[in-house]
């Protein structure tokens, strides 16, 4: 009897794409050649030792973190197809082709594969041309994390940053009823980010017949995020900028913002003026460095003698 994974982005010699310490949790390790006999018991399958796999990480892998100091956490959320992982991709590439973002520079990630899967739709190869990151599966229960390490660059101290890429449909539930369980992932994000972005979608406020259902999950959203931000600092992104909201719509949803989200900051960002964006996220890590740190410790402290606990000079207690 054979077994082999069916997700095209895991590989047999690496741990699983979806972050399951057992294969045989995951829904893409199938039975080769034969029908999946549920009935049958599995066999034993090899796992690796290495502690990830190039790919976005799991909540659980954030412990390859720990040892070099508490990351922080940028949280992105908002309505589907509001351009979360569009905006993951754009950060991504603005890393490639200057190295640099606002005052630190680009030192590392654990997810190369991760970030190359967001963008590989954005890049041009031929046919098709170039479009936007599909969709981002609502399939699981955690989200996805992608990490970046960067310098600054007048100290030289090092800051890891975590980035979620979350679906749209988890914060739109977890709005209406914050106890679904299929809104854990969105809780998660919301719960330990260290900073907040929120999308609102532009051009679904623009378009008239999506305009009462956008208004309606983008007013649930922002009373929501009020309730259970906590000192988290939010700031709100008007996506594609470039199409028109009508008037009388934007100051409604700015009111709401201010009197559910006091103290939360408005960006205009569009894919047009490039700046936009690439300032938005150089705030977003000022902020979150700014914040508490919300991350849950995730290693057990072993050790009180100072000699054991030290970490490095680059990293800030």
């Amino acid at each position: 009897m054979t077994w082999k994974c069916a997700n095209e982005n895991c590989f047999p010699d690496t741990t699983c794409a979806l972050g399951h310490l057992d294969r045989r949790d995951c829904e893409h390790w199938q039975q080769q050649g034969a029908e999946m006999d549920e009935t049958a018991e599995h066999p034993d399958v090899p796992t690796s030792d290495l502690p990830w796999n190039g790919y976005a990480l799991g909540t659980s892998d954030l412990t390859i973190l720990s040892g070099r100091g508490q990351p922080v956490v940028v949280g992105l959320i908002g309505p589907p197809d509001s351009g979360k992982t569009s905006l993951l991709a754009f950060f991504y590439m603005w890393l490639l082709k200057y190295g640099k973002i606002g005052g630190w520079d680009f030192a590392g990630s654990w997810t190369l594969g991760g970030w190359e899967s967001v963008v590989q739709y954005c890049r041009w190869t031929g046919e098709p041309p170039p479009s936007f990151p599909p969709h981002t599966s609502s399939a699981g229960r955690h989200p996805g994390v992608l990490h970046v390490t960067l310098r600054q660059r007048e100290s030289g101290a090092l800051r890891d940053v975590l980035f979620t890429d979350a679906p749209g449909e988890w914060f739109t539930r977890w709005a209406r009823v914050p106890a679904d369980p299929t809104a854990a992932g969105a809780r998660w994000v919301v719960d330990h980010a260290n900073a907040l972005l929120l999308l609102i979608d532009s051009a679904a406020l623009e378009d008239a017949e999506k305009l009462p259902q956008s208004r309606r999950s983008t007013r649930d959203l922002l009373e929501r995020v009020g309730a259970e931000k906590g000192t988290c600092p939010v700031m709100v992104l008007w996506t594609k900028d470039d199409v028109d909201v009508p008037g009388a719509v934007r100051d409604g949803l700015s009111r709401t913002c201010e009197h559910f989200i006091p103290g939360a900051s408005f960006w205009r960002t569009t894919v047009t003026k490039p700046e936009t964006i690439q300032q938005c996220f150089v705030e977003a890590i000022h902020a979150s460095e700014k914040a508490e740190i919300a991350l849950d410790e995730i290693e057990p402290r072993l050790s009180h003698d100072p000699f054991l606990a030290f970490r490095g000079t680059h990293v800030r207690v």
